[in-house]
Protein backbone atom coordinates (compact mmCIF):
# COMPACT_ATOMS: atom_id res chain seq x y z
CA UNK A 1 0.00 0.00 0.00
CA UNK A 2 1.17 3.94 -1.02
CA UNK A 3 0.45 6.58 0.77
CA UNK A 4 -1.55 7.83 -1.74
CA UNK A 5 -4.15 4.74 -1.74
CA UNK A 6 -4.48 5.64 2.29
CA UNK A 7 -8.05 7.26 3.00
CA UNK A 8 -7.42 10.15 6.01
CA UNK A 9 -8.30 7.86 8.76
CA UNK A 10 -6.08 5.09 7.76
CA UNK A 11 -3.22 7.26 7.40
CA UNK A 12 -4.08 9.28 10.89
CA UNK A 13 -4.12 5.88 12.40
CA UNK A 14 -0.68 4.91 10.71
CA UNK A 15 0.73 7.88 11.95
CA UNK A 16 -0.43 7.06 15.49
CA UNK A 17 0.89 3.31 15.24
CA UNK A 18 4.09 4.42 14.36
CA UNK A 19 4.47 7.59 17.33
CA UNK A 20 4.05 10.45 14.88
CA UNK A 21 1.38 11.85 16.10
CA UNK A 22 -0.42 11.27 19.50
CA UNK A 23 -4.50 10.67 19.56
CA UNK A 24 -5.01 13.92 20.36
CA UNK A 25 -3.35 15.69 17.48
CA UNK A 26 -5.12 13.21 14.86
CA UNK A 27 -8.75 14.02 16.72
CA UNK A 28 -7.86 17.68 16.65
CA UNK A 29 -6.92 17.75 12.60
CA UNK A 30 -10.39 16.00 12.49
CA UNK A 31 -12.58 18.75 13.94
CA UNK A 32 -10.21 20.65 11.88
CA UNK A 33 -11.21 19.02 8.68
CA UNK A 34 -14.80 18.63 9.64
CA UNK A 35 -15.02 22.31 10.70
CA UNK A 36 -13.90 23.55 7.29
CA UNK A 37 -16.13 21.16 5.51
CA UNK A 38 -19.13 23.02 7.37
CA UNK A 39 -17.11 26.16 6.83
CA UNK A 40 -17.52 25.68 3.07
CA UNK A 41 -20.53 23.88 2.92
CA UNK A 42 -22.31 26.72 4.36
CA UNK A 43 -20.66 29.23 2.12
CA UNK A 44 -22.07 27.27 -1.02
CA UNK A 45 -25.40 27.49 0.48
CA UNK A 46 -25.33 31.11 0.90
CA UNK A 47 -24.09 32.00 -2.24
CA UNK A 48 -26.82 29.30 -4.18
CA UNK A 49 -29.24 31.76 -1.55
CA UNK A 50 -27.88 34.94 -3.33
CA UNK A 51 -28.52 33.66 -6.92
CA UNK A 52 -31.94 32.36 -5.93
CA UNK A 53 -32.86 35.83 -4.46
CA UNK A 54 -31.26 38.24 -7.17
CA UNK A 55 -33.41 35.90 -9.90
CA UNK A 56 -36.48 36.23 -8.04
CA UNK A 57 -36.17 40.41 -7.68
CA UNK A 58 -35.09 40.95 -11.36
CA UNK A 59 -38.74 39.34 -12.35
CA UNK A 60 -40.48 41.73 -9.09
CA UNK A 61 -42.73 44.66 -9.90
CA UNK A 62 -41.15 46.92 -6.95
CA UNK A 63 -38.01 47.75 -5.79
CA UNK A 64 -38.55 47.92 -2.55
CA UNK A 65 -37.75 44.53 -0.63
CA UNK A 66 -37.52 43.76 3.31
CA UNK A 67 -36.72 40.51 4.87
CA UNK A 68 -40.20 39.49 5.82
CA UNK A 69 -43.18 41.16 4.24
CA UNK A 70 -44.57 44.57 5.26
CA UNK A 71 -47.73 46.89 3.84
CA UNK A 72 -44.55 48.93 1.80
CA UNK A 73 -42.09 46.08 0.63
CA UNK A 74 -41.80 42.78 -0.49
CA UNK A 75 -40.67 40.09 2.09
CA UNK A 76 -37.66 38.25 0.51
CA UNK A 77 -38.68 35.01 2.51
CA UNK A 78 -42.00 35.08 0.26
CA UNK A 79 -39.58 34.73 -2.57
CA UNK A 80 -36.98 32.14 -1.86
CA UNK A 81 -37.14 29.39 0.79
CA UNK A 82 -35.02 29.46 3.60
CA UNK A 83 -34.53 31.14 7.04
CA UNK A 84 -34.36 34.37 8.05
CA UNK A 85 -30.87 34.57 9.51
CA UNK A 86 -30.03 33.33 5.99
CA UNK A 87 -32.27 35.73 4.24
CA UNK A 88 -30.84 38.83 6.09
CA UNK A 89 -27.19 37.57 5.84
CA UNK A 90 -27.78 37.05 2.13
CA UNK A 91 -29.12 40.15 1.68
CA UNK A 92 -26.21 41.97 4.00
CA UNK A 93 -23.55 40.78 1.12
CA UNK A 94 -25.72 41.59 -1.98
CA UNK A 95 -25.87 45.38 -0.23
CA UNK A 96 -22.30 45.31 0.09
CA UNK A 97 -21.94 43.83 -3.77
CA UNK A 98 -23.91 46.95 -5.17
CA UNK A 99 -26.64 44.97 -5.87
CA UNK A 100 -29.39 46.48 -3.40
CA UNK A 101 -29.14 50.11 -1.23
CA UNK A 102 -29.92 49.48 2.41
CA UNK A 103 -32.22 52.46 3.45
CA UNK A 104 -34.59 52.90 6.59
CA UNK A 105 -38.08 53.74 4.98
CA UNK A 106 -40.40 55.66 7.54
CA UNK A 107 -43.28 56.80 5.94
CA UNK A 108 -42.08 56.83 2.97
CA UNK A 109 -39.25 58.63 3.34
CA UNK A 110 -36.05 57.37 2.88
CA UNK A 111 -33.59 58.00 5.80
CA UNK A 112 -29.95 56.58 6.45
CA UNK A 113 -30.40 53.15 8.22
CA UNK A 114 -28.62 54.00 11.80
CA UNK A 115 -31.27 56.22 12.48
CA UNK A 116 -34.00 53.55 12.08
CA UNK A 117 -35.31 50.83 14.17
CA UNK A 118 -34.52 47.55 12.29
CA UNK A 119 -38.53 47.21 11.51
CA UNK A 120 -37.34 50.10 9.33
CA UNK A 121 -34.65 48.84 7.22
CA UNK A 122 -36.01 48.13 3.71
CA UNK A 123 -33.55 46.82 0.84
CA UNK A 124 -34.21 49.07 -2.84
CA UNK A 125 -32.97 47.07 -5.98
CA UNK A 126 -31.58 49.45 -8.27
CA UNK A 127 -32.88 49.00 -11.18
CA UNK A 128 -31.47 52.76 -12.52
CA UNK A 129 -27.65 50.43 -13.09
CA UNK A 130 -28.44 47.21 -14.35
CA UNK A 131 -25.42 46.64 -16.16
CA UNK A 132 -23.63 46.86 -12.72
CA UNK A 133 -26.12 44.52 -11.07
CA UNK A 134 -26.39 41.87 -13.72
CA UNK A 135 -22.60 41.62 -13.20
CA UNK A 136 -23.10 41.26 -9.91
CA UNK A 137 -25.87 38.35 -10.39
CA UNK A 138 -23.33 37.02 -12.86
CA UNK A 139 -20.48 37.26 -9.94
CA UNK A 140 -22.87 35.86 -7.25
CA UNK A 141 -24.13 32.59 -10.00
CA UNK A 142 -20.05 31.81 -10.20
CA UNK A 143 -19.40 31.87 -6.71
CA UNK A 144 -22.87 29.46 -6.09
CA UNK A 145 -20.88 27.07 -9.04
Amino acid sequence: MTISTFTNSQLLNELISRGVLTQSQADSATKKAARAAAKEAKAEALNVLKAQIINAIVDAETAVFSVKKTSNSVGVMDLVEAERSQVLKALTQLTAAGVFRKVGLVGGVEKDPSEVNAFQIRYIYNRAQPAANEEAAEEVAEEAK
